[in-house]
């Protein structure tokens, strides 16, 4: 690396995990040479790591959905002076970001990685691109955290609530999803759905396609793990232990990732649980009987008073909204009856 914009470039794929054998080579002999080259590759993971969390951030407070994930930011071929000036400028922002950490007397730099975390509100949706290139689509109330790059042979995340994963394939790399109750997703490159927000509620996974095991913990207290095969759909009950699988088209499952709303002989119970999500209310379902309907049909951009008043008109349901007593409460109630 004999001029500066070699080593901008280089120090940038090194951070990105992009770089080749005898790459990582040559960094690690400029590192050595000089105690002022650890100086300046601390200075740039933490600006490249922050414009990269930076841009992550705008684009969940500002986009409602994203039809298919957009390029991260990347910085590349900057002047030392305009390295200087981007970085004196973000020094000021809190360090929720991962940095190079330097420890003296030691020859080499130790990487250390942040955990990013994404939330969703109510009702809203979006796209995250991990530092691997998996996509993650992130349903209503959920969140995900994950490392600002991985290490090791395991590619970790953290989800609570639902995502669509659309894993890069690697096969000496495990990607696994931890969800609530202990429970974990694990697989090596594939696209599968999970719905897991924690509390009482059942964890399910619908594979679409690839392989994937699902890790819990059994009625009897240990540790087990099931595979599931494309089409299949995985639910498990963290009260009792038990896991059921069903045969599916996954359709419905993961229709919410393109904003839409697919029932194909859905029970009732569960077509409520996908309308609470998208819009954002608390159904009662007062008429227990009622549990025995099933309805099929797709919506797109229709209003909840619309899709509730097909419900009407194709069965004998009714519905109405319930006034709270609480103004401060965030969900709309509507009672089915």
């Amino acid at each position: 690396m004999e001029n500066h914009t070699d080593i901008e470039t280089l120090l940038t794929k090194y951070f990105e995990g992009n770089t080749t054998p005898p790459e990582n080579e040559q960094i690690e002999a400029w590192l050595n040479a000089d105690e002022e080259h650890l100086r300046i590759a601390k200075q740039l993971n933490t600006l490249y790591l922050a414009v990269d969390t930076q841009h992550i951030t705008k684009k969940i407070d500002t986009e409602k959905a994203l039809d298919k994930v957009k390029s991260k930011t990347k910085v590349r071929n900057l002047s030392w002076w305009g390295w200087t000036q981007r970085i004196a400028a973000i020094l000021s922002v809190p360090l929720l970001i991962g940095v190079l950490a330097l420890y003296p007397g030691r020859q080499q730099p130790v990487v250390t990685a942040q955990m990013v975390e994404i939330k969703t509100n109510a009702g809203m949706t979006t796209s995250v691109l991990l530092p691997d290139s998996t996509v993650v689509h992130l349903n209503s109330e959920s969140s995900l955290r994950y490392p600002t790059f991985f290490a090791g042979d395991v590619r970790q995340v953290e989800l609570h609530g639902e995502a669509y994963f659309d894993v890069t394939h690697h096969p000496r790399k495990r990607f696994i999803v931890s969800t609530p109750h202990h429970s974990q997703v694990e697989v090596y490159g594939t696209s599968f759905n999970v719905e897991a927000y924690g509390n009482e509620t059942p964890i399910s996974t619908t594979l679409i396609k690839g392989s994937v095991g699902f890790i819990y913990k059994n009625n009897k207290g240990k540790f087990q793990k099931s595979m599931l095969s494309p089409r299949q759909k995985l639910v498990y009950s963290p009260q009792t232990g038990d896991i059921k699988c069903y045969a599916t088209s996954g359709e419905s499952e993961i229709s919410w990732k393109d904003g839409k709303l697919i029932f194909n002989d859905t029970p009732l119970d569960e077509v409520l649980h996908m309308l609470g999500k998208r819009f954002n209310v608390e159904f009662v379902l007062s008429n227990k009987g009622l549990k025995d309907c099933s309805f099929t049909g797709t919506f797109t951009h229709q209003r909840l008073e619309r899709i509730m008043e097909y419900f009407r008109i194709s069965s004998r349901i009714r519905w109405r909204y319930i006034d709270s007593a609480d103004i401060k409460t965030e969900k709309l109630k509507i009672e089915v009856y």
